[in-house]
């Protein structure tokens, strides 16, 4: 795991960061740029390797005057200088088999590539208490499904036992399985049919949500549970002065200084990153005034982020009704 840490990290500094990034917050560096160096079919556990966190790695290169890594907020560290001409960045060279490098970013002049938002995947993970009517179309127990793959597993497993009810094909027999597996013990005696959508829905809520993530050059990340929307809020601080909070943009691949900065330029309003609370590596912005509009238009229209991947965007300023 050292060996391929330290590979991804001298890719990364070598051929996608550039100096017009820094600073960049270390968490943004380990997710868009190390992660994203690492060779098809590996994985890149920093936990597994002998330095156990991103920060002592980072130390580290720090020692060995690769780099240098400050505090700029409190409790948010950012690499602030790469020494592009150490001689052990000079002399790696990337595996072939590791991204083209006409795809990367370089430190000597390269053209940057446009941001492009992650695809985005929403999977159900099949769990014990769903997994017999799984069965039957060879899945396995935590096996992960797109919607379209739970929806035909489950009209194949309806039309293969003749359960469409004959007086209505709107609606699906209860067999006993079904009845194990979708129906509460309330509905158990009563409910002899359900509608094809409420059977659908009703797998789907009885699975375990996933969602799996991919960026453009990168291998995909898949995690459980759904994917937490960009929040954008709006606080009240000292002197009835208002504050714009926005979080989870890491989650999305969006640098959250790169973000602060082009608002800042935007609205000519000071922003500051700080640690979000009860986290280690994810940060909020926090940017002066109600500015909501001009970041729903920055993340929609700018970063091309879909709108249900928004939440807040209802909190901006109303424009005044015309007299």
């Amino acid at each position: 795991m050292d060996d391929l840490l330290h590979q991804c990290f001298f890719h990364a500094l070598k051929y996608k960061v550039k100096k017009s990034d820094l600073p960049l917050l270390t968490s943004t560096f380990l997710r868009n740029y190390l992660f994203a160096c690492c060779p098809e079919g590996q994985q890149v556990d920093i936990k597994k390797s002998s330095y156990k966190k991103l920060s002592k790695f980072l130390q580290a290169m720090q020692q060995r005057n690769i780099l240098q890594v400050k505090e700029l907020s409190k409790g948010v560290e950012s690499i602030v200088e790469i020494h592009w001409k150490h001689p052990d960045v000079i002399s790696f060279v990337a595996p072939e088999t590791v991204l083209p490098l006409e795809t990367c970013e370089t430190s000597d002049g390269g053209r940057k590539q446009p941001y492009q938002p992650p695809e985005i995947i929403t999977l159900y993970g099949i769990n014990a208490k769903m997994l017999p009517l799984f069965q039957a179309s060879g899945h396995r127990k935590g096996d992960l499904l797109n919607p379209s793959d739970v929806r035909s597993v489950i009209i194949t497993y309806v039309k293969t036992n003749e359960l469409v009810y004959s007086d209505n094909k709107n609606f699906v027999t209860v067999d006993p399985l079904i009845c194990d597996c979708l129906l509460d013990a309330s509905e158990k005696h009563d409910l002899l049919l359900l509608k094809w959508d409420d059977l659908l829905t009703r797998c789907l809520e009885r699975m375990q949500p996933s969602h799996r993530v991919t960026f453009p050059g990168s291998s995909p990340v898949v995690r459980k549970g759904n994917i937490e929307p960009i929040e954008i809020t709006v606080a009240q601080r000292a002197s009835n002065k208002k504050v714009t909070i926005i979080k989870n943009l890491e989650l999305y691949g969006l640098d959250p200084l790169s973000v602060g900065s082009l608002l800042q330029q935007r609205v000519q309003a000071s922003f500051s990153c700080t640690v979000l609370p009860g986290t280690k590596d994810r940060v909020q912005v926090q940017i002066q005034g109600n500015q909501v509009s001009q970041t729903g238009k920055l993340l929609l229209e700018h970063f091309k982020i879909p709108r249900k991947y928004i939440s807040g965007l209802d909190l901006a300023v109303k424009a005044g009704k015309k007299k």
